[in-house]
């Protein structure tokens, strides 16, 4: 007897649930390119309850499931020699070559590269209607950067890993996004201002700016809720930082397990707390902690107790102007 094909979606509502939920987000995108009306079922599979991330310097789109990671991957058509095809998949309105490396990772060959990861991004966006929960960049060209944020903002208020370095944004536009997307676990902020910003609202945990000239003190003391603040090409000075030190102290930061400041206009003989200097020369230790999944560390701290009796190391570098708190 000639076993008859299984004819999936004449199954009862209910029953084609079960099915399209027991698969894995790369057998939905396959699914899908099956038809427009075939598409239009896959929020069966409860896809709205995966979440999106992105990753441009692993080349890479992850789409999280409750019981999987699936990972779509980008690369240029000259890489095609490295991998064995299997066949064409169409993202949006580009159909290009595409390899299974594993049955967790699908690649695909673009002409652009850049285009291919917007193409990507917004179709698996399209097929899964999930939240983007992080969106990482490298020095992205900005007709590719702007589309992809606009995107996330037009369908969420909030994500929780950003990073803000697109090539030649405006400083009008980066504004914006912190107008309507607020970060909430980890921000990064490559983007040089041409002027000084007015106030940002910084609520994320985990924040790491690496152009910080513009930043004040005003601007420090809205970090109040973060749990690390990492500021490189600071223009802060001996002034500010007496302040800040003094405020941590009192515990007007008690979210605070780490900070790293680096601003050359911090005097060579900067100092605190009454003490004679910011850095154990005697008998200096390396004292480590993992916080959100990232290893930090401070080498020849010297003990400070804020005033609720939490104790710190705290350090401060004259050689390269580097201020260093680490929570115990």
């Amino acid at each position: 007897m000639t076993e008859q094909p299984f004819k999936l979606f004449r199954l009862p509502t209910v029953a084609l649930r079960n099915v399209l939920q027991l698969m894995n987000p790369i057998e939905l995108f396959e699914l899908s390119q099956c038809s427009k009306r075939v598409l239009s079922l896959i929020p069966l599979s409860g896809s709205r309850k995966f979440k999106l991330l992105m990753n441009q310097n692993s080349c890479s789109i992850h789409i999280l499931a409750p019981s999987n990671v699936n990972s779509f991957r980008m690369y240029e058509n000259s890489y095609q020699s490295k991998y064995i095809l299997h066949g064409t998949r169409t993202f949006m309105d580009s159909t290009v070559k595409i390899s299974y490396y594993s049955e967790d990772e699908l690649y695909s060959f673009w002409n652009n590269w850049y285009v291919g990861l917007k193409t990507v991004f917004f179709h698996l966006s399209k097929i899964f209607n999930c939240a983007i929960e992080s969106a990482k960049f490298y020095s992205i060209p900005a007709v590719i950067y702007m589309p992809i944020i606009d995107l996330i903002i037009s369908r969420q208020s909030e994500i929780k890993e950003l990073y803000v370095d697109g090539e030649n944004l405006s400083d009008k536009y980066v504004i914006e996004i912190f107008d309507k997307l607020r970060v909430t676990d980890r921000l990064v902020i490559c983007h040089q201002f041409s002027m000084p910003p007015s106030l940002i609202p910084f609520n994320s945990k985990f924040i790491v700016i690496w152009k910080s000239y513009w930043i004040t003190t005003e601007h420090l003391n809205s970090m109040r809720n973060s749990t690390v603040i990492k500021l490189n090409w600071s223009t802060l000075t001996d002034r500010d930082m007496t302040s800040f030190l003094n405020n941590w102290k009192s515990g007007q930061f008690p979210n605070l397990q780490y900070l790293f400041i680096k601003s050359n206009f911090l005097s060579k003989n900067f100092t605190a707390f009454g003490l004679p200097s910011l850095q154990d020369t005697v008998n200096p230790r390396d004292h480590k902690r993992i916080i959100f999944g990232y290893q930090i560390s401070i080498y020849g701290g010297v003990d400070v107790q804020r005033d609720d009796g939490v104790v710190a190391k705290v350090r401060f570098d004259k050689e390269n102007g580097l201020l260093q708190i680490l929570v115990l």
